[in-house]
């Protein structure tokens, strides 16, 4: 009997080991886990800070892209304006002139600043971000500047192929850059006095019809409230992904 007891001493003496060392390996393993967890959180914090300036950035090239084809679709729908009203006249020589100049000048293409993002797909860290909507936005935003870029290339290309040629042969266009020896000025406007302009190219069919589509390639890339071009989901993205990451910085 009193071996019994012994051995059942032992036993619940043993039990008790075993309980003290699982609540310690589970209070340790906690800690680790709270620790790993303050860790990505820290790092998280880290990366929506620097995406976030990053962002706003590409936001502040996107304006400054959007504005400089801004001026030059302005170009493009004077003159389908002139065209459209059959006012392509000697008389409105100067007006002519000028859109023709402004619409022969290449259109920017959008370079957003991709370093951060780049850097955490790569590296597979994109996934320390916990929201899942904005990660979803992160992961999408790459394709959808290529698309974007895709549109403004296609607009530059069938523009350079079909108009320019054309507006070449219906006038002398002036230098963009002052050729004073080193002194080089970048120009976009210019005074314009007596041009010499092919008004009979100016009133064909074929300059009417490339110059309509370029108009209408340049609406794609431009922000347009009747309908989703790649321009108003670049804009969208954009502002989105800043909304959201400014949220997420909010809470830490």
């Amino acid at each position: 009997l009193m071996e019994k007891n012994k051995t059942g001493k032992y036993l619940k003496y043993a039990i008790g080991e075993i309980i003290l060392v699982v609540i310690g390996i589970l209070i340790a393993l906690s800690i680790n886990n709270w620790n790993e967890n303050k860790k990505e959180r820290k790092e998280e914090y880290q990366a929506l800070k620097s995406l976030h300036s990053e962002f706003i950035e590409s936001r502040k090239r996107f304006n400054s892209n959007q504005d400089h084809n801004e001026y030059i679709f302005d170009g493009m729908k004077n003159l389908l304006k002139i065209l459209d009203e059959n006012r392509a006249t000697e008389n409105l020589a100067d007006s002519i002139y000028r859109n023709l100049n402004i619409s022969s000048w290449s259109s920017a293409t959008f370079e957003p600043s991709r370093g951060i993002i780049n850097s955490l797909i790569n590296s597979g860290k994109l996934n320390i971000v916990s929201n899942e909507k904005l990660k979803v936005q992160l992961v999408q935003w790459n394709d959808e500047v290529i698309n974007f870029q895709n549109w403004q290339r296609l607009a530059q290309d069938y523009k350079f192929t079909y108009l320019f040629p054309l507006i070449s042969k219906a006038t002398l266009l002036p230098s963009k850059i002052k050729r004073h020896d080193s002194d080089v000025e970048y120009k976009r406007d210019e005074k314009i006095n007596d041009r010499d302009i092919d008004l009979s190219i100016v009133n064909s069919k074929e300059f009417y019809n490339y110059l309509n589509q370029c108009w209408v390639y340049s609406l794609t890339i431009l922000e347009n409230d009747e309908r989703i071009s790649p321009g108003k989901k670049i804009r969208e993205s954009l502002d989105n992904i800043i909304f959201l990451i400014e949220n997420e910085l909010e809470k830490k």
